[in-house]
C-alpha cells in the first residue's frame, strides 16, 4: 500500500512510518504527519473506478473529470404523501382560508409561521428524494460541488490542490464525505450508503493526480 504525504504528494517510504506511533515522516518537504490520517485518504483496494453503480455517473478525462450521485431515494414513497398532508393541511388552513376571505389575521399569520418554515424544509426534502443531485467536477485544478435540483441548489467552487485527504464522517447520525485542506467541505446528505461509497473512494483516487 502505497502512503503518500498530505503536503506535497510525495511518496513515503517504509522505512519513515512508525506504525506504533502512528506517525509518518516526509523526507521530501519534512514534514511529520499522523499515519492514520494518511491512510484515511487512500482507496479501498477493492474499489474499480470502472465498475459503475446505478444512480452514479463518472466522466473522466484525466485533467477533467466529474462524478453525479442522484439523491433519488425509496424515502420519497414515505415524504410525498407525508409532505401533501402536512404541508398542504397546515398551510392550507391557516393561510388558505385569509386568502379565501380576502381578511388577514396577524395573530394567526405569525401562529402559522413554523407550520410555514417546517413546510418550507420538508418540501425541500422531498423534492431532493425526487429529483436532486451531488455533483463534484474538476477541471485543471478548478473544483466545484454542487447540491440541488436542476441548476437550482447550493454550489461552492474550490481549489482541488488544496484539498490534503478525503474521509467519511459522522455528521448528526449521517454519513458524509469530507473533503480537507484549508477548509473543510462536507457532501453527502440523503445519498445512499453505497453511493457514498463509491463517490468517497473515487475522489480519493483523485488526491494523488
Amino acid at each position: 500500500m502505497e502512503v503518500n504525504c498530505s503536503s506535497c504528494k510525495a511518496k513515503i517510504n517504509s522505512e519513515n512510518i512508525n506504525i506504533s506511533r502512528d506517525i509518518a515522516y516526509c523526507v521530501s518537504c519534512e514534514s511529520l504527519t499522523s499515519l492514520s490520517s494518511l491512510l484515511e485518504s487512500i482507496p479501498s483496494s477493492n474499489f474499480d473506478a470502472t465498475q459503475s453503480i446505478k444512480g452514479v455517473r463518472v466522466s473522466d478525462n484525466g485533467y477533467k473529470w466529474s462524478i453525479e450521485a442522484s439523491n433519488r431515494s425509496l424515502m420519497a414513497l414515505f415524504l410525498v404523501p407525508f409532505t401533501l398532508v402536512w404541508a398542504g393541511g397546515s398551510l392550507s388552513g391557516i393561510y388558505g382560508t385569509q386568502l379565501e376571505n380576502g381578511e388577514f389575521d396577524p395573530s394567526l399569520s405569525l401562529w402559522g409561521l413554523p407550520f410555514l418554515i417546517g413546510s418550507i424544509v420538508l418540501i425541500s426534502i422531498t423534492l431532493m428524494s425526487l429529483f436532486g443531485r451531488t455533483y463534484v467536477s474538476n477541471e485543471n485544478g478548478k473544483a466545484l460541488i454542487f447540491i440541488g435540483i436542476g441548476s437550482a441548489g447550493w454550489y461552492r467552487r474550490f481549489d482541488w490542490e488544496n484539498i490534503d485527504r478525503v474521509k467519511e464522517s459522522e455528521s448528526r447520525q449521517h454519513t458524509l464525505v469530507s473533503l480537507e485542506g484549508n477548509k473543510r467541505l462536507s457532501l453527502g446528505w440523503g445519498l445512499s450508503s453505497e453511493k457514498l461509497y463509491y463517490m468517497s473512494n473515487f475522489l480519493k483516487t483523485k488526491l494523488k493526480n
